[in-house]
């Protein structure tokens, strides 16, 4: 009977709300896409061009410079692509200082030389751990070293404003591991008065984890509170107020501020883990010019990369990929300026030349980039045609409705878009790959600054006029 109710409901619904998508005019569609109270007064600039041949099918203002947001990291993807190949792999010099005597002890220093690579996690590091292992070594004496000199030491880009502790916001470094970011699980008590528990993850020496808080009946605020450890070895987690009895724990993803030292932390309980027994502290400097080199540890390849990058929005790969991009062109250390100098070189080597566009960072989180809806086209086309990486740069972008950041969106599957998405406040993109019914292949770019409308009304907004512009 409930069925039934709601098929005629749905049914009357469909009497006062027309379908719209079925054989679109694109140039209606994008007439209502204005329109739109969500986007109405916004800047907004769209670009629809014929994926293969360049024509132009559709545009608005598409040679407006606007804000991108994460729509930024499909240039240093495809730059690095480019510059790379989706097969490179970035390689971590691995150095000793001093002898490895007969039974397998390190007399000395293991040296990290940190090259900015992107890719480094716990898990890899367990694998440095245990080269480390194979190469006959049981035990360091004399602690461990970083040389993290590839970068510069501006850790946060000054666009960001204050530095936060928010996963979003992650610092670069030339070593660095698990995005700079960290988890934190708070649990309540199975009664109450029962105290909370706060868990951190990787439980590290770089962490010092404490909760002053219990378990009640009723809800109360908790507060989540990093800061570093007066002695700079790490950063103390607390976790205050209390928990509500029978509510599931809560998790956050959390940034570090001192990621050559927490990549270092990590390095070192791998390790441990491995039975490699590390004795003395960790030291921070340029290698010794008298340390000799172990080994060369691998990273992912560059398709992993970008397709992580482009996948997840991630900032951190985008800023480390921006400051080692400026490192191997203009020579390090790595730099936001070097970065910035290098994508526009790598735009101007593929023919596109934006005189009002602003590369200030490679993520999308400076509001001071300015980027036209001509130039992200431009891009994808290229980096997509391209024989020797195109597959691989189509690849990592979010397929509308199954993953990445396009996985709660266009959900009914009408549209097979790949795109990638962009947000910051009061702004929302998207640009990608579009089939239409059919059989055309579309690349387009569509930019919203200054909206009205809530990011869902918007998002929503933007989703409507690729179906139109698929059907």
């Amino acid at each position: 009977m409930r069925r039934r109710q709601l098929s005629i409901a749905l049914t009357l619904l469909s009497l006062w709300y027309p379908v719209r998508g079925a054989n679109a005019d694109p140039e209606e569609a994008l007439q209502a896409f204005l329109r739109d109270p969500a986007i109405r007064g916004a800047r907004v600039g769209v670009l629809v061009e014929d994926f293969q041949s360049g024509e132009r099918l559709l545009e608005h203002r598409s040679e407006r410079a606007l804000v991108p947001a994460s729509n930024q990291k499909l240039l240093i993807g495809a730059a690095a692509l480019a510059h790379w190949g989706p097969t490179h792999r970035f390689e971590t010099p691995i150095m000793i200082q001093g002898e490895v005597d007969s039974e397998g002890i390190l007399q000395g220093s293991l040296w990290v030389v940190g090259r900015g690579d992107p890719s480094h996690v716990s898990e890899s590091l367990w694998k440095l751990a245990e080269r480390v292992r194979l190469q006959g070594i049981v035990a360091i004496r004399g602690g461990l070293g970083i040389d993290a000199g590839y970068f510069d030491s501006i850790r946060f880009h000054p666009d960001w404003g204050p530095p936060t502790a928010h996963s979003d916001h992650p610092p670069t470094a030339g070593f660095a591991v698990n995005y700079s970011s960290f988890r934190v699980d708070v649990i309540g008590g199975a009664e109450v008065g029962d105290p909370v528990r706060v868990t951190v993850a990787p439980d590290t020496i770089y962490f010092r984890a404490r909760a002053d808080a219990v378990t009640i009946q009723r809800t109360r605020r908790l507060q989540l509170q990093i800061a570093p450890l007066p002695d700079g070895s790490g950063e103390r987690v607390s976790v205050t107020g209390a928990f509500p009895l029978g509510s599931q724990p809560l998790t956050y993803w959390r940034a570090v501020s001192m990621p050559a030292r927490y990549a270092a932390a990590v390095l070192r309980m791998q390790l441990e883990a491995q039975g490699v027994r590390v004795s003395g502290p960790t030291r921070f400097g340029d290698v010794p010019s008298d340390a000799t080199e172990l080994l060369r540890f691998p990273g992912e390849s560059m398709s992993e990369i970008v397709w992580k990058l482009n996948k997840y929005s991630n900032n951190f790969i985008a800023e480390q990929l921006t400051k080692k991009l400026g490192a191997e062109v203009y020579g390090p250390p790595g730099s936001w300026d070097k970065g910035r100098r290098a994508l526009a070189a790598y735009l101007r080597s593929i023919g596109i030349a934006d005189r009002q566009g602003v590369i200030a960072d490679g993520s999308g989180l400076s509001r001071r980039n300015k980027v036209s809806p001509h130039t992200l086209v431009s891009v994808v086309r290229r980096a997509a045609l391209r024989f020797e990486s195109g597959p691989e740069f189509l690849a990592s972008l979010p397929l509308g409705g199954l993953d990445g950041t396009l996985k709660d969106r266009m959900e009914n599957r009408t549209t097979s878009v790949r795109g990638k998405t962009g947000h910051l406040r009061r702004v929302s993109s998207l640009t990608g790959i579009l089939p239409t019914s059919t059989g055309r292949l579309l690349a387009f770019a569509i930019l919203v600054n200054g909206a009205r409308g809530e990011r869902l009304e918007v998002d929503a907004a933007i989703d409507t006029l690729v179906a139109e512009l698929g059907s």
